[in-house]
């Protein structure tokens, strides 16, 4: 069976690709492995799709960032809000540039995509895993070979397959293994957004507990990355928002033998305010002291780190006691010895290099007619909206990129 268009891949990049290729007429038509498209995306924002983000700021992204950066500022945050309005999905933005769909489901989201397509004359096929792409006899086109057996043939194909996180929702390595099959060098691929593992004995009496703090990742050092938000301490890891940001640099610490530390600051209260707390607890045991700052097993932990007695009373502290404790709360060390993996990781970094397509049209420098977007390329966003854009982003270039190259007008 033949499509002039071909998108591998129903996800995010994928389907936003398809859109706009239908929406302009072309015959195009959707290869997803799983049984169902957009499953990963449905996950976005605790369910309820945070779209974009407003910030345009390329700090926001790594990888080859520096050459993503004419695609993000072909599609800012506004043009791909646009988009969607055309697709009958309004948004909303909300708090630190974090943009929605109004009815703050992601269903909406993969909804507006996935029944563009077909209205506009395009087709969505699940269960097609792509396993091979070649040139055809004739050598025009290209012919992809599915699991099944099936052969499609394309005059465009857009790889859009997505990375590996959250392989049960359909995450994998496909995309990159069609690519390299064509020439394409990629970049070493590991977790990002991820849990933090650390020591378990440091964290077991903690599991559970969730504080509002900011992390420093520091190896050698230095500070490679420092968030702020929930801190959560897991089974033998640290996540939340605040600790899942660092991961990335975690994990390329720990890939050039350094040995990184997470430092949890738990207060931006000044040392002597801290002390005067302290003073007016006489009388208070010390596995209380820090009750009403933070939750109780959190502060008797960090009491114990501090290397006082539980069962002290506040009053008996000496300033060098008191300067510890205050140490511990502010510069809580914790080892990190690896990354959770991609079960549970929201985001691919690494991937097929950039430098291998025309970011003017996401096509190919190796294989014309190839175009590529989305995650399967060696661009990674910060948690906040910054993944999506450039899912959306890259997919709209290649998209137009696609028609032009067919001599349609994008």
């Amino acid at each position: 069976m033949s499509a002039p268009y071909v998108v591998v891949g129903g996800g995010a990049a994928g389907l936003c690709a398809a859109c706009a290729l239908a929406l302009k007429g072309a015959r195009v038509r959707v290869l997803e492995a799983q049984p169902r498209v957009g499953r990963k995306l449905l996950s976005t924002g605790n369910g309820r799709c945070n779209i974009l983000n407003m910030d345009t700021n390329i700090a926001h992204w790594h990888g080859d960032a520096a050459l993503a950066r004419p695609v993000l500022d072909r599609w800012p945050p506004d043009r791909i809000r646009g988009f969607f309005a055309k697709l009958g999905l309004e948004t909303v933005e909300e708090a630190e540039g974090r943009v929605y769909p109004v009815s703050r489901q992601a269903a909406s989201v993969l909804d507006a995509l996935r029944l563009t397509i077909p209205l506009h004359g395009g087709e969505i096929t699940t269960d097609a895993r792509v396993q091979s792409i070649r040139r055809p006899a004739g050598g025009n086109g290209w012919a992809l070979t599915l699991a099944s057996g099936e052969t499609v043939t394309a005059s465009k194909v857009l790889i859009a397959a997505g990375g590996q996180a959250a392989p049960k929702l359909g995450g994998c390595a496909d995309g990159v293994k069609l690519l390299k099959s064509l020439g394409h060098r990629a970049g070493k691929c590991f977790p990002a957004i991820a849990a933090l593992r650390t020591d378990p004995a440091r964290v077991r009496a903690l599991k559970g507990q969730r504080v509002h703090g900011a992390v420093s990742l520091c190896a050698d050092g230095r500070t490679l990355r420092k968030e702020a938000g929930e801190i959560l301490f897991g089974d033998g890891t640290l996540s939340g928002i605040a600790a899942m940001q660092c991961a990335r640099a975690a994990q390329e610490a720990l890939m050039e033998g350094g040995q990184p530390q997470a430092v949890l600051c738990l207060t931006d209260m000044p040392y002597e305010a801290f002390v005067g707390r302290a003073r007016l607890l006489k009388g208070h045991l010390m596995e209380d002291v820090l009750t009403g700052l933070l939750p109780k097993r959190v502060g008797m932990e960090i009491v114990k780190a501090a290397g006082i007695d539980l069962h002290a009373t506040a009053e008996t502290l000496d300033e060098r006691q008191l300067k510890k404790l205050y140490e511990t709360v502010t510069k809580w060390r914790f080892p990190v010895t690896g990354v959770h993996g991609y079960d549970q990781a929201q985001v691919t970094a690494g991937g097929i290099r950039l430098s291998g397509f025309d970011t003017d049209t996401m096509q190919s420098r190796l294989a014309p007619g190839v175009f590529a977007a989305g995650e399967v390329l060696d661009i990674d966003g910060d948690c906040g909206g910054f993944n999506l854009r450039w899912a959306w982003a890259s997919a709209l270039t290649a998209a137009e990129g696609m028609l032009r190259s067919n001599g349609t007008k994008g």
